[in-house]
């Protein structure tokens, strides 16, 4: 009686330090699926851009209708000196300054709203990258002291059951079997419960190669069942051809009966 109320006081030990180390591996492994990456570098300026685009836009507005009329009486002195073809190149070149006076106002405009825009988006990422790191940090520290709690669930395991427990059998599915076999008075020894859980396993092993060979021989079945359909596809094909050529050369026959006479 005591032996085996010792026998259980250990196994429910051993089953209670088992299932905390697995659990514990669980809460690591979801910790870490929780990390974070960083968001992407801060976006950098493009000048050559913004003055391009500033040119454009206001060589657009120079030169469109009406906007253009404001530098055409500028040209009107060069069509008495050249005629129509000096007054439109001088006009070109004019909207081609006035666009460059006017395009590097607007990139000073547009560079500032951009450079702006730029810097709350950067400052929106600093935040992100920032709490990230917190939270990558929370769960560094997590996970290491859950390091530290199966490290000390380890060392009780090491003191207290592996001088007794079969060291073969440390997994989850052979101490829950123990400790179910100990509580229901199936096994009062270690050598006992080892026993019966060789067992159990060698009896669903063969329950198991069983099944399979149930599953083959069932598919075993179902090809021949398949070829034989096959066959009689094939035979009831070919008696047709043979019905039918019979049929063809009966007709033939009644054929040349009927022109010769015979």
């Amino acid at each position: 009686m005591d032996e085996r109320e010792d026998l259980l006081s250990g196994i429910t030990t051993a089953r209670d330090l088992m299932h905390s180390v697995v659990e514990l591996q669980n809460r690591i492994n979801q910790l870490t699926t929780q990390f974070a990456k960083k968001s992407e570098k801060k976006t950098k300026r493009h000048p050559l851009l913004y003055a391009v685009l500033g040119f454009l836009i206001a060589f657009t507005l120079i030169t469109s209708t009406p906007l253009k009329v404001v530098t055409y009486p500028l040209t009107i002195p060069f069509f008495a000196m050249g005629g129509m073809e000096l007054q439109l190149t001088v006009w070109n070149v004019v909207n081609l300054a006035v666009s460059a006076v006017i395009g590097a106002i607007l990139y000073r405009v547009i560079a500032r709203t951009a450079d702006k825009s730029r810097a709350q988006r950067n400052t929106a990422i600093e935040q992100r990258n920032a709490q990230i790191d917190a939270s990558n940090q929370a769960l560094a520290q997590s996970i290491e002291q859950t390091k530290q709690e199966i490290f000390a669930v380890q060392q009780r395991w090491a003191e207290e059951i592996a001088p007794w427990y079969p060291m073969d059998y440390d997994n989850i599915e052979a101490v829950d079997f123990f400790f179910a076999a100990v509580r229901n008075h199936r096994a009062a020894t270690v050598q006992e419960m080892v026993n019966l859980y060789e067992t159990e396993m060698h009896q669903r092993r063969m329950e198991a190669g069983q099944r399979q060979m149930l599953n083959q021989q069932r598919i075993g079945n179902m090809l021949q069942l398949g070829n034989l359909f096959m066959q009689g596809q094939v035979l009831s094909q070919a008696q047709q051809v043979n019905a039918n050529t019979a049929s063809a050369s009966a007709n033939i026959d009644r054929l040349t009966r009927s022109v010769t006479g015979r």
